[in-house]
């Protein structure tokens, strides 16, 4: 029973990647919305590269975060894998 709730796991996980891979804009952005901020008078561009960062992440490396993901997920459930113990 516990190799079926696996299995069934298994492909939705890998049917949510897959829809998101295929669900996924992968051209590039034309025109950066957010780069048009203009601060007001006595007020200054803020230093904080975080946004930016951010925004990379999720448009241009996109496909390296989701590879990424699933090689810490794989290397989560080695660990609890190796880590559990055995029922004598």
């Amino acid at each position: 029973m516990v190799k079926y709730k696996i299995i069934i796991m298994t492909l939705a996980f890998l049917a949510a990647l897959i829809a998101s891979l295929s669900l996924t804009d992968w051209g590039m952005v034309e025109e950066q919305q957010y780069l048009k901020y203009q601060p007001g008078e006595g007020l200054r561009l803020p230093e904080s590269g975080i946004g930016d960062i951010g925004f990379e992440i999720f448009t241009s490396y996109v496909f390296a975060f989701e590879v990424l993901a699933l090689v810490l997920t794989a290397a989560l459930v080695g660990a609890v894998w190796v880590a559990r113990k055995e029922v004598a």
